[in-house]
């Protein structure tokens, strides 16, 4: 699997086969933003800044000689944002609920975030649940097992994580994404084709935006 250069992701003539939505969700101050931005510019920073509603970057993939286009949104975990998060929710193709391995609380209520998804979203059976600050594990609250039996409860797949050393975070976003292109290429049913000159032009303009 190649993941592309990000100065491809900006580009007027961008071409890919495939555009994949993906939400990560969970708890305010679990490393959303923080995992996003080391898989996307691998970048890791101490200071925590909150999400404010809803954000999104850009990763290019390429899978079975197929050029995947991730668009990656960073949803707010505070309640009063949750209602923004809802609207994106069906559109989209696959999930990371997070949880932090440090905060019991944070892994209690991964319970409502699958039940969000569940209760929306056609795609939730692809999901992964994420147990984020790896590197904090000395200090853990939860313990591995747990964060296992929980996902194979849901049939989804588990990880730990860290967005500060970058364990195991290449590994998410590329599992997440291979199980949706089997998908998409089982139904033998593509879903893009050529971008119109109109298309290219405000794709543009959004990607300048983001990464």
């Amino acid at each position: 699997m190649e993941r592309w250069s990000r100065d491809d992701s900006c580009s007027i003539g961008e071409d890919y086969d495939e555009k994949i939505k993906i939400m990560l969700m969970g708890d305010s101050d679990v490393g959303k933003t923080s995992l996003l931005k080391k898989y996307c510019e691998n970048e890791f920073s101490n200071s925590y800044i909150t999400t404010v509603g809803i954000d999104f970057k850009i990763q290019y993939l390429t899978i079975n000689n197929k050029k995947i286009k991730l668009q990656i949104w960073d949803t707010a975990g505070e309640e009063r944002y949750r209602i923004v998060a809802k609207n994106y929710l069906n559109s989209s193709d696959g999930f990371l609920i997070l949880y932090d391995i440090t905060r019991r609380e944070s892994f209690d209520n991964v319970n409502n975030w699958i039940e969000q998804i569940v209760d929306v979203a056609e795609n939730h059976s692809y999901c992964i649940i994420v147990g984020n600050k790896y590197d904090l594990k000395d200090g853990r609250q939860v313990n591995v097992n747990e964060g296992k039996e929980l996902a194979k409860k849901n049939k989804y797949e588990f990880f730990e994580t860290s967005a500060k050393d970058g364990y195991n975070i290449k590994e998410v976003f590329e599992s997440l994404t291979r199980k949706i292109m089997n998908k998409l290429e089982s139904s033998k049913t593509p879903r893009r084709t050529t971008i119109s000159l109109s298309t290219k032009t405000h794709k543009k303009k959004i990607n300048n935006n983001c990464c």
